[in-house]
């Protein structure tokens, strides 16, 4: 059945109402624990205003990842975000006293009210005790007050029909841990269960499953002994398995290492058992000892911490601006005046009270003014404006297939997506006019001239600023990065120069507020291709200090897909710059470093970097 295109328009009510209902999920479920089945009906139909926070909960329990969205806020959300972003860094870098002062600043505002940011801040209140090694009596009564936030019958819960977030998973996981008794291998099968079974997306399961499964192997198993038999450790290891493949799915290195070194013990004790020993095993164990290795070695030599140590990723948001600001650097980037922004629209006065931060716009106006800047009036939004999920569903098929080189089924899938958007929105033309220029650029049906121009044609879909790499202020979308990035490996020397000097001032606003993280996915993505060009253009240290950066902000944000790329990078610039000084790379050095790119690029599925990878190995 094809399905009536979507309107321009949409926005959060309009998206939650078809996802909720498809996922045949009733008000009572959806709401139960957060407000009133009346209060969320009144959301349904845009008549309540509803927070961010509060949004991505009703996401959460619908399967919906936060990640995949770009956000800007009002002023309440701006400042609860600030909040619990200097919360989340304080507790991160273990500074005990600096977190309870945010804590309890946090805790004393009015916009803290509602169960989901107490249950936050009783979270991270948890996090702070544990790193204060306090009383388990105390932990565990913190997070009973954090579960009854958001599930009041956490006491004798019953998993059937209900629908949780990730986050309040980990608040169960972390209740029933800290009151432990006999059953608790139990629950952490039924919360195991209650995740496979979820309408989860990828982003959502491989976020929580690892931990529970490393929580459950760490009960049920310390290691071998005469007591145990081989059947259990086969069941415990497709255990681990499933989460580990999990993690491999997604380029993620949630609990990796602590699940590594447990499936190693299990291997070990396998063999042990085992009548019929095979190479299979030996090689098992052996392939978990080198991943082990090289994941301590790197987290040591970029000084992250080498197993998880907080819960403070569960709540990270990403590319999140407030509107107001979004309002005033676009409208500097048009070289427009408040008065011919506001021209037909409102008043003067409403623009700058929104751009001080002294009031809120009404969505109405706010949606006209942005529009105008070449955005539209979605506060959250995945690159693509619908209101249907199973177009976030496509976008990351699409993505997978076009990062394996699959182009017949990325433009299958990109038919099948064109079905169900609205190509009068200028950010569904723009995603549909880049991917399709990337894959005939790949397919070689165009050449670099026709590439830049129609990656141009795209940009230009929602942004058409003259003089941009002059700008001492922008803000950018996610897409519009993308579309500036894929320009340069085929603009002139000229071009390429600006336009790498101003992504990476771009970036370095980030870097100097210690917030790279905070745009990671797009932080990746644009650096792996400026370092490449930087290379080429023979400028090594410089990409080789990007390459560093890069890799430490990968490891910090447990993500593994570039991870491989920055290596190797490095890898090359350090050849090309030791040769040029005349000097001979170590054949060692090379061919460890090339070794640890084919272990994560198999970790990550990523057939063709590996076998690239082995190329090299072949070819010293």
């Amino acid at each position: 059945m094809i399905r009536k295109r979507l309107e321009a328009g949409q926005d959060f009510p309009r998206f939650l109402k078809p996802v909720r209902k498809e996922e045949n999920v009733l008000l009572e479920q959806l709401s139960k624990g957060l407000m009133t089945v009346s209060n969320l009906a009144r959301i349904e139909k845009g008549q309540r205003p509803i927070s961010k926070n509060m949004r991505d909960c009703l996401l959460g329990r619908l399967g919906i990842a936060s990640d995949l969205y770009e956000n800007m806020l009002n002023i309440e959300d701006h400042a609860v975000w600030e909040q619990q972003r200097c919360i989340l860094c304080a507790i991160e870098s273990q500074e005990t006293e600096k977190a309870q002062k945010l804590i309890w600043d946090y805790e004393s505002q009015e916009l803290t009210k509602d169960g989901v940011q107490q249950q936050f801040c009783l979270m991270m209140k948890a996090e702070v005790l544990k790193q204060q090694r306090a009383d388990s009596s105390v932990i565990g009564a913190c997070y009973e007050t954090a579960a009854k936030c958001t599930i009041p019958d956490i006491t004798h819960i019953s998993y059937e029909k209900r629908v949780l977030s990730i986050q309040e998973i980990n608040v169960i996981l972390e209740y029933e841990y800290s009151h432990k008794d006999t059953d608790f291998e139990k629950k952490c099968k039924a919360l195991m269960l209650f995740v496979e079974q979820a309408a989860y997306d990828a982003l959502c399961k491989v976020k929580v499953y690892p931990k529970i499964v490393y929580y459950y192997l760490r009960e049920v198993y310390t290691g071998f002994n005469t007591h145990i038999t081989e059947p259990a450790l086969i069941g415990y290891l497709q255990i681990c398995d499933r989460a580990v493949e999990m993690l491999r799915d997604t380029g993620r290195l949630y609990y990796l290492l602590e699940l590594l070194e447990t499936k190693l013990k299990l291997l070990e004790g396998i063999s042990i058992l085992s009548e019929n020993k095979d190479d299979t095993l030996e090689s098992g164990m052996q392939e978990c000892k080198n991943f082990i290795e090289l994941l301590k070695n790197l987290c040591t030599e970029y000084h992250v911490p080498t197993y998880m140590q907080d819960s403070t990723y569960l709540y990270r948001q990403r590319w999140m601006f407030y509107v107001g600001d979004v309002l005033r650097i676009r409208r500097n980037m048009y070289g427009l005046t408040q008065k011919k922004l506001c021209d037909g629209i409102c008043s003067v006065r409403t623009l700058r009270r929104t751009e001080k931060k002294e009031a809120n716009m009404q969505q109405e106006v706010l949606g006209k003014l942005l529009r105008k800047l070449g955005i539209s009036k979605e506060f959250q939004r995945a690159r693509l404006v619908a209101n249907d999920r199973e177009v976030l569903k496509l976008r990351e098929e699409i993505a997978a297939s076009r990062n394996n080189r699959e182009q017949d089924k990325a433009r299958a899938l990109l038919e099948q997506m064109r079905e169900r958007v609205s190509m009068d929105i200028p950010e569904n033309k723009q995603y549909f006019l880049e991917t399709e220029a990337s894959l005939d650029w790949v397919e070689g049906k165009i050449t670099k001239e026709e590439f830049a121009s129609r990656e141009k044609e795209a940009l230009r879909c929602t942004l058409k600023v003259k003089n941009l790499y002059d700008l001492e202020e922008v803000y950018l979308t996610q897409m519009e990065m993308f579309c500036i990035r894929k320009r340069i490996q085929v603009a002139n020397e000229t071009e390429k120069r600006k336009s790498i000097d101003f992504l990476l001032q771009f970036f370095d606003w980030f870097a100097k507020r210690n917030a790279l993280s905070d745009c990671i996915v797009i932080y990746e993505f644009v650096m792996v291709g400026v370092m490449n060009e930087l290379g080429n253009m023979g400028e090594y240290h410089t990409s080789i200090d990007l390459g560093k950066r890069l890799l430490k902000e990968s490891l910090m944000c447990k993500r593994a897909w570039t991870i491989a790329d920055s290596l190797y990078n490095i890898l090359w610039d350090e050849n090309q710059s030791e040769q040029n000084g005349n000097q001979l790379y170590k054949k060692e050095k090379m061919t460890e470093k090339l070794q640890q790119c084919i272990l994560l690029s198999h970790f990550c599925k990523q057939g063709i970097d590996e076998s690239f990878y082995k190329s090299k190995i072949i070819k010293k």
